[in-house]
């Protein structure tokens, strides 16, 4: 939702809320809380504010806020963002957290007592602790790239703390990983192997975000009067469902869809979002160096394998042609930021480590 909302604002929200409902499954969504999620750095294609936020709470399918990003604003006292959780307090919804810092002193305090009521962005034990001892729910995440359980999950299995105040989720899964590996499946069965127990590793995926959204009154348990919701399976530690039951009906068994999905016709403005000023050359991407001299010291974004936290890496490198180029030796690759939204900026360069990228090949995303 939140990318949605950077491209096209809260029109783009409605249309993948409207679409959920029409799902065999439940799919709640989390208004986006932060666009852009850092006002001035940013060539967002929409803003997002607690006038948005306000209409968007009205809704059937929106559970909450989400990713209240722009921590730095939140413990600032900053009123957009107070506004937009005040509001959503207001309409009986949860603020979803994102506190993407290591500072867990005054920073931190504030920003839970702004009204953030989770958090996915913890990435060591000290993480999680600190937020369930700050009456935040710590959300243990294992996506594609972000492999945060086995870093926290010690908050529970060594140090005992109570695991109702643990949720686990993904971030960021990918088609590939949602279509080998499984979703949600996939996260518990890694969470098990972690060295928790079945049925609190359950929980901790049912209902405990069940009753976090405020949706226990309708699924997070076999119970009269809720949602049937349920998954049959054989092997709580090799968690595989053999059936689905879900809204009530058998919509999946031994691995085969039983209903027919929902076909969606879209919008032209939602098909057709890159809007470029002119058709992209390579000398767009060319990183000209002035002054004299045969190398310069370069500043180099870090990767850290399955994480989201980045390195802040320097590299002498060699000017040829009186440009810097990409060092495949080295692991350096040039990395290029296009506004896409209305094609009035330009292009931002930079170079970036820790891709393995051993051939001349390039990734592109929007």
């Amino acid at each position: 939702p939140h990318e949605i909302a950077n491209v096209f604002g809260l029109k783009g929200v409605k249309l993948m809320v409207d679409e959920a409902q029409k799902q065999p499954i439940h799919v709640w969504v989390q208004m986006p809380s932060c666009v852009p999620s850092a006002p001035g750095f940013e060539t967002p294609g929409a803003h997002i504010g607690p006038k948005e936020v306000a209409e968007a709470m009205k809704w059937d399918g929106i559970i909450g806020l989400g990713d209240m990003m722009n921590f730095p604003r939140v413990f600032m006292g900053d009123k957009n963002m107070l506004e937009e959780m005040s509001i959503t307090h207001a309409h009986n919804r949860t603020v979803g957290g994102h506190y993407a810092s290591p500072d867990l002193g005054i920073p931190f305090h504030g920003y839970v007592a702004g009204g953030a009521e989770d958090d996915h962005e913890g990435t060591v034990l000290e993480d999680a602790v600190e937020r369930v001892r700050q009456g935040m729910k710590a959300m243990l995440r294992y996506g594609s790239s972000w492999l945060d359980v086995a870093s926290q999950v010690g908050a529970i299995t060594q140090l005992g703390l109570d695991p109702r105040r643990f949720i686990l989720c993904t971030d960021d899964s990918h088609a590939g990983t949602l279509s080998s590996d499984g979703h949600m499946d996939r996260v518990l069965r890694h969470a098990i192997e972690q060295g928790l127990d079945p049925i609190t590793a359950i929980q901790m995926m049912t209902i405990n975000t069940a009753e976090h959204f405020g949706l226990s009154r309708e699924i997070g348990m076999i119970a009269p009067g809720r949602w049937a919701d349920v998954l049959l399976v054989k092997d709580l530690e090799h968690f595989k469902a053999d059936l689905v039951i879900a809204r009530g009906q058998v919509i999946a068994e031994k691995g085969e869809l039983k209903v027919k999905l929902h076909s969606q016709k879209y919008p032209s403005w939602a098909t057709n979002s890159v809007h470029l000023k002119r058709n992209l050359k390579a000398e767009d991407f060319r990183i000209e160096v002035k002054g004299k001299g045969e190398k310069v010291n370069v500043n180099v974004i870090g990767v850290i394998e399955n994480q989201a936290p980045t390195r802040h890496l320097t590299f002498d490198m060699q000017i040829n042609d009186g440009a810097l180029h990409a060092d495949v030796s080295r692991d350096i690759a040039k990395i290029a930021l296009v506004e896409r939204h209305k094609g009035t900026s330009g292009i931002t360069l930079g170079f970036v480590s820790g891709f393995g990228l051993n051939a001349k090949c390039a990734i592109a995303s929007t």
